[in-house]
């Protein structure tokens, strides 16, 4: 009774995760979504907070499944064999730099200060925020109870290629896409960056440029980056009203700098518009590549592989069991074909000949008919 309770509890909270996988999975598309369509921060908020809860739960379960490994010797197998590294890639990382500064950073109101800060951290924040399409691995879990054959190897092949390719893809974008956001002189990040150092040092050297209200409009607006420029405790210029601030920009929307004079406050919707994009693009390739080699490899593997090695050793191990194996013709020269010919042209009929004996022992097969079996 206790064993029965202890397995459905065990089922239980596979399934919670098993759904949590697939909520996490639209919460990481829909939260990007939302950001490209500039939804306002009261919305965007609340994917902080499911993020976060997304990921304390991720973590926990990692922890939970790695002491478990631990304490029966089997670490190194859950990390592994197991696929323990996805589970800790997918949730302590994404914990540690994401969710959890940006909860933190809601909390605080604080903001950016200075831009080299705030792109360094962008680009740091860029490369965790792609580790989240690493969670569509996750869903293999549910990969490994849909049998396209009744074969542990099928599903366990499925797994590591799918893993495989799409760990591949998801770590050579995020290498790429940090050596390119470091080297390229044109990237969104250092566009925008050169924007703010460049409202800056206007007027620096130049304070006629926002002297009167007229002039500060005609500044603010010949520089789409800047949303608010104040001079101590006077507003000089102000892109948009105060109700749209308050809607549309949360704490990490924007980044000010500062001079001895003013206080410029810059627009960074448009780099988590480009990060978002990108996650998204990352995302569905991803999917594709799950969905397509699920589709096409796993059946492939069945019937070429595991099919005729379940049919074969069901005709070694049962008496009564003298199928044959179907050979497609456009794989006979495949190893496991020439096998399974030998075995239906030589194994079958020696079994059959030996049913055929009055006494019904077993397998009359002499150790010269094994010999030509193997070298036929």
């Amino acid at each position: 009774m206790v064993v029965k309770m202890n397995e459905r509890l065990r089922n239980t909270i596979e399934n919670l995760i098993t759904l949590a996988i697939i909520l996490v999975l639209i919460q990481t598309m829909a939260e990007d979504i939302f950001v490209l369509l500039g939804a306002d921060w009261d919305i965007r908020m609340l994917f902080i907070y499911t993020g976060l809860a997304f990921d304390l739960l991720f973590t926990l379960e990692f922890l939970i499944r790695s002491w478990a490994a631990l304490s029966q010797g089997g670490l190194g197998k859950y990390l592994w064999q197991e696929n323990g590294w996805v589970d800790f890639v997918a949730s302590v990382p994404i914990l540690v730099f994401n969710s959890g500064p940006a909860l933190l950073t809601h909390i605080s109101g604080t903001v950016f200060i200075g831009s080299g800060s705030l792109i360094g951290l962008l680009k740091i924040v860029k490369a965790v925020r792609m580790a989240r399409v690493l969670r569509i691995l996750r869903l293999l879990k549910i990969v490994r109870r849909i049998r396209f054959a009744d074969s542990k190897m099928v599903q366990r092949h499925t797994v590591r290629i799918i893993t495989t390719a799409v760990a591949t893809l998801i770590f050579s974008a995020s290498i790429s896409g940090a050596v390119f956001a470091f080297i390229d002189s044109l990237s969104t990040e250092e566009v925008w960056h050169h924007e703010q150092i460049a409202a800056v040092e206007s007027l620096v050297e130049d304070a006629s440029l926002v002297s009167t209200p007229d002039a500060a409009k005609r500044w603010g607006r010949s520089r789409p980056s800047v949303i608010l420029l104040r001079s101590g405790d006077w507003t000089l210029y102000s892109k948009y009203h105060d109700e749209f601030l308050m809607a549309k920009f949360g704490p990490s929307d924007y980044s000010v700098l500062e001079s001895d004079s003013y206080a410029i406050w810059f627009d960074s919707r448009p780099l988590s518009v480009a990060h978002s994009r990108l996650n998204l693009i990352l995302f569905v390739s991803n999917l594709v590549v799950v969905l397509m080699l699920m589709i096409t490899y796993s059946p492939h593997f069945a019937i070429t592989v595991s099919d005729p090695v379940n049919v074969m050793l069901c005709g070694i191990t049962q008496r009564s069991y003298n199928l044959e194996v179907r050979i497609p013709r456009q794989y006979a020269q495949d190893d496991i074909f020439r096998l399974a010919k030998a075995f239906n042209d030589t194994y079958l009929p020696l079994k059959e000949r030996s049913d055929l004996d009055e006494q019904g022992g077993t397998l009359d097969i002499s150790l010269d008919d094994i010999n030509d079996l193997l070298e036929s």
